[in-house]
């Protein structure tokens, strides 16, 4: 933006809030198009911030630390879930599940909660998740346990309202504070996912229960906090219309192909993870076909309507929507996979601890860098109102963290917290500061959309990149983990009888079991371990690899953002303070 809205006539301000944008007009009698205020930044009336602002930004960021609470705290233990429950080809099912209900569904329900209501989707749906969490932490197979995932990740979806909520209600140049707060809450629920999985699958084999109790309950304060205290303006961006005007502006044809593209596709990756060989019809006919739909709602989007979930109006002012939305489902590639997912299995697998507590209390020097190291960066952004700097300085101390793990190797157990310190830095930048970017891209009638299609990016980054790293790290495992364990056993004088045994105990992780094999010494199981460490990080060095070049991409897109310094006013898009009527209509 070239003038600022301080430089603007104030009659020209009030024609330019007062503008409707031509591009979401659609050319038909029986369908109403939204209100869509694309200058609305300029109405920068301050108002005044009371309790109800402040205590509704307090639960929508606890929703928030409940949402990360769930993917971390499973995702950390995972190694140790399949311990108890066993099947290890379908494990990643564990965070595959929650995450592919979230990414099929975050934009389509950001739609609905921009169209319809808010406050009651975000407030119904985590009682679907305490279903699903109940009957996780019944589950007696790994298949009920994915089930029970399924259902928790129907209210995963809601991610896009709850990161909207504090965006819309406080001030356009709070908005990197917004995104901020609910950062910090993440960061706080993955703090409390790592530390409490890890202490209540440490004190019996199976403990993780207790995790998917402790959601049930985060599910139902969540539920009630947002009944108490949200009471949103009735007023909306949508005319009245007719039930069928309603399902044409929700983007029926857009959401059908989205979501079962998203689904297919994430199927199929995932079933390549371990499960079935990319050759498998399990593989090759999901993913085909949910390719094949995805390509096809892109160009629905492109060429059938301009005002789908992909609203061209998000393209209207620059490149930034396209390129945080490439960055932020990198991003998700990183976490998902690398950081919350195979970063404890190093952890495990090369030797660096050996329980789950101690696993967990190794991952708090990542936890708390990236709690500590977000306050300052959220202040620089709302202060100076530059969000591209710190976000390229921490995707670059990111880039150098995944470098460090494609070197990894048994000796490094002190230099892997360094490794964790450095990826705690480099993970704050992107999670605090993208999700404003997007948003700044976005009229109001179209907020939550555009926080959808972030959530939803990030979640089939996260997917792709589990999805990928598992196939390579285990395809390296399969290749190579039996036939040199069986080498080193019976060079060191193992009986060939035994070796089967020996390769099923090292898979449990129980010492007693390793002493129970037959022919085994301490000479033998000190090769044979040291064996399975260096085969397992020759297979996570190749895994971390793979992640370098969509890193240096995320770097290249976010250097060329543009500055959103002009949008940052003081414009409060949808308050729940008590002003008076006239002022609401004004807005």
């Amino acid at each position: 933006m070239a003038t600022s809205a301080a430089s603007i006539p104030d009659d020209t301000k009030v024609d330019s809030v007062n503008q409707i944008s031509q591009a979401t007009i659609i050319e038909h009698d029986e369908q109403r198009p939204p209100i869509v205020n694309a200058n609305s930044y300029l109405d920068d009336e301050h108002v005044n911030l009371g309790w109800r602002s402040w205590m509704v930004v307090f639960v929508t960021c606890f929703a928030n630390g409940a949402q990360v609470f769930v993917v971390t705290a499973a995702g950390s233990v995972i190694a140790f879930i399949v311990r108890d429950l066993g099947d290890a080809a379908i494990a990643g099912w564990i965070i595959q599940g929650p995450l592919l209900m979230q990414s099929a569904l975050s934009p389509v329900v950001g739609r609905l909660s921009d169209v319809l209501d808010r406050k009651y989707i975000a407030a119904l749906t985590p009682l679907i998740a305490f279903a699903g969490a109940v009957v996780s932490a019944r589950a007696n197979s790994m298949n009920m346990l994915i089930g029970g995932g399924i259902l928790i990740g129907v209210n995963l979806s809601t991610v896009s309202i709850v990161h909207s909520i504090p965006s819309e209600i406080l001030p356009m140049k709070y908005r990197p504070l917004a995104n901020g707060f609910g950062y910090v809450a993440g960061a706080i629920g993955g703090l409390v996912g790592v530390l409490g999985a890890g202490g209540v699958t440490n004190a019996n084999a199976g403990g993780w229960r207790t995790i998917f109790w402790m959601q049930a309950a985060f599910y139902l304060a969540s539920s009630l906090g947002l009944l108490l205290f949200y009471w949103p303006p009735r007023r909306s961006d949508y005319p009245k219309m007719t039930l069928s005007q309603y399902i044409w502006v929700c983007d029926p044809i857009g959401s059908i192909l989205f979501m079962a593209g998203a689904l297919l596709t994430l199927l199929g990756f995932d079933w390549s993870g371990g499960a079935y060989h990319w050759s498998n019809p399990h593989v090759a006919a999901p993913l085909g076909i949910g390719l094949s739909l995805l390509v096809m709602f892109c160009l629905y989007e492109w060429k059938g309507r301009n005002d789908g979930l992909v609203a061209h109006v998000f393209f209207q002012g620059g490149p930034n929507f396209a390129l945080s939305i490439f960055t932020f489902s990198v991003e998700g590639w990183i976490f998902y996979s690398a950081v919350n997912s195979v970063t404890p299995q190093v952890v495990l697998n090369l030797g660096f601890e050996s329980t789950a507590w101690n696993v967990s209390k190794r991952q708090l020097y990542y936890n708390v860098t990236t709690l500590l190291s977000s306050i300052p960066i959220i202040w620089y952004a709302t202060k100076y109102k530059d969000l591209k700097s710190p976000l390229l300085l921490t995707l670059v101390i990111f880039l150098v963290v995944v470098i460090c793990y494609t070197c990894i190797s048994p000796s490094m157990e002190k230099a892997q917290i360094g490794f964790n310190v450095l990826s705690g830095i480099g993970q704050s930048g992107p999670l605090s500061l993208l999700v404003a970017l997007i948003q700044f891209t976005a009229p109001h009638a179209y907020l939550s959309t555009a926080t959808g299609l972030a959530f939803s990016a990030r979640a089939i980054g996260g997917a792709f990149g589990s999805a990928v790293l598992s196939a390579i790290i285990n395809g390296k495992l399969a290749s190579t983990y039996v036939p040199s364990i069986s080498s080193t056993a019976h060079d060191h004088g193992l009986p060939e009888s035994s070796v089967p045994l020996l390769i099923s105990a090292l898979k449990s992780g129980k010492q007693s079991s390793l002493n129970a094999v037959p022919g085994i010494n301490p000479s033998i199981l000190a090769a044979v371990t040291k064996t399975s460490h260096t085969l397992y990080a020759h297979a996570y060095r190749l895994g971390y690899a793979s992640i370098i070049p969509f890193v240096v991409l995320a770097i290249v897109a976010s250097a060329c953002l543009k500055g959103v310094k002009d949008l940052m006013t003081e414009h409060v898009e949808a308050t729940v303070e008590k002003i008076p009527n006239e002022k609401v209509a004004e807005a």
